[in-house]
């Protein structure tokens, strides 16, 4: 009984781990020795002794890294690799290959068989711990940005890893110019990429010019490692260079740097000593996982603006305008004046009628055009109904909401829609409700649907009076 609440105690006094690793490799001792080393990391270990085995075990599992043996029977390492890449639920799960010797030809090998790290045996544990830290912390980024964009990001890494990368821009940072001009000549033609230099003592910024470098890569030595880990936390912490990769590139005298590079933001550190076959395809891996994941930023953004804007017309639709007009509205009292419109098409079912949905889409989008042709930049106007508008002028007293509000109603007259084949113009007018607001000291704000209610008794009223007119609110006629 008591052994049995112990243990329940110990269970109860876990900490979650820092993450899943499924470690393959045929050799029993070689797992049971680098499981002991992750467990005391933090890290969950799953084993398996075969390319097989692991598959079946990371398709139930989903771990979130794979370090697999390059010494696997036969190809098996690269038919994993193959497989895993071959799986969009596991297509982003980074993979590491140990390697039982450290030689270019294998180095190589395991970065043309998409691995997305090779470290050789025997290794040096605090490099390998921070490697594994730094590519789990890009793959639980990836995975967020994934989640966000939609389904199709795995697909997208997995053509990603195996295909080419588009031209890029890199930037070769380094204190002394003329070693960065040696990387450069090692680099030579192979790189495929425009390659430029920065001077690791001036500020990064400045030097970046209008198209932000996709790839610094920073040289780290003894005599100016200062100056190196300055340029990579400067360019981490920049908003114009934060989605940049970074790579070290570290002189041997300075190897002991490597793991405190990784840790503070490096996306991967290589020797210098490294073969310029090495070097470029550590680089066109990182520009491919660079250009994938500004892919998803850009589908994220796209969705983003998605969910405010009216597809029809390109305005701001009414989730986006309400939470505006609650901010108008919550100004200190005292604040400045505003006005809030109503403007709706007139006679807008007998155009549907006459010319058909379609030319109906056109007007609406026509008639956007011009009224927000006819506002100012901080004003918002807003597709809220089929042909009714919301919109409202910050910071705006009375006699210029006014002049505004009749402004648009004649920029809608004057203005027919001509653009339709198969039919002479089609006049469209519209009907405008005002409702002004001038905070008073003391007063608390006014409610965002009663300034709607009003603004939509005045449109009522303009519909009344024969359309093609602007009407006041109570509340403005005060």
């Amino acid at each position: 009984m008591d052994s049995r609440r112990s243990e329940k105690g110990k269970s109860e006094r876990r900490q979650p781990m820092s993450g899943n690793i499924l470690i393959v490799d045929a050799v029993t001792t070689n797992r049971i020795i680098l499981k002991v080393k992750l467990a005391s990391a933090h890290f969950s270990v799953t084993q398996a002794a075969s390319a097989d085995d692991a598959l079946r075990l990371a398709a139930r599992t989903a771990p979130d890294m794979i370090v697999a043996s390059a010494a696997l029977p036969g190809d098996a390492a690269a038919r994993l690799i193959a497989a895993i890449r071959a799986r969009p639920a596991l297509a982003c799960v980074p993979i590491v290959l140990l390697l039982p010797e450290d030689t270019e030809t294998a180095r190589v090998a395991a970065l043309r068989a998409c691995a997305d790290e090779v470290i050789a045996l025997p290794m040096d544990e605090r490099i390998m711990l921070a490697r594994i830290r730094s590519l789990l912390r890009q793959h639980h980024a990836l995975e967020d940005m994934r989640l966000n964009a939609g389904a199709e990001g795995a697909d997208g890494l997995a053509e990603a890893r195996g295909g080419f990368a588009a031209q890029g821009r890199i930037a070769l940072i380094a204190g002394n110019r003329a070693a960065a001009i040696a990387l450069r000549a090692r680099l030579g033609p192979g790189t495929g990429h425009a390659l430029s230099i920065l001077d690791a003592d001036l500020p990064m910024i400045a030097q970046t010019g209008v198209r932000t470098p996709d790839i610094f890569a920073v040289l780290v030595g003894p005599a100016a490692q200062d100056a190196g880990m300055h340029a990579i936390a400067e360019l981490r912490a920049s908003p114009v260079t934060r989605h940049s990769r970074i790579v070290a590139v570290v002189e041997s005298g300075a190897a002991q740097l490597m793991a405190a590079l990784l840790d503070m933001g490096a996306n991967d550190v290589v020797s210098d000593r490294a073969s310029a076959a090495e070097l470029n395809l550590r680089l066109r891996a990182e520009l491919r996982r660079k250009q994938f994941c500004d892919h998803l930023r850009e589908r994220i953004q796209d969705g983003l603006r998605a969910a405010v804007i009216d597809p029809l017309t390109g305005l701001h639709n009414r989730r986006f305008a309400l939470p505006f007009l609650e901010r108008l509205a919550a100004a200190p009292a005292g604040g400045r004046p505003f006005a809030v419109m109503v403007a709706d098409l007139d006679h807008f079912k007998t155009i549907n009628d006459t010319h058909g949905h379609a030319a109906g889409d056109k007007v609406l989008a026509h008639v956007a055009g011009l009224l927000q042709r006819n506002l100012r930049e901080e004003d918002m106007i807003a597709r809220i109904g089929g042909e009714e508008f919301l919109i409202a002028l910050p910071d705006t007293p009375c006699d210029e909401a006014r002049r505004t509000a009749a402004r648009l109603c004649r920029a809608v007259r004057e203005h027919p829609l001509t653009a339709l084949p198969g039919t002479g113009p089609i006049t469209v007018t519209v009907s405008i409700g005002v409702t002004l607001v001038a905070p008073r000291h003391g007063a608390p704000p006014p409610r965002i649907d009663a300034l709607l209610e009003e603004a939509d008794r005045a449109l009522y009223a303009a519909k009344a009076r024969g359309r093609d007119t602007v009407n006041y609110s109570e509340r403005s006629a005060a």
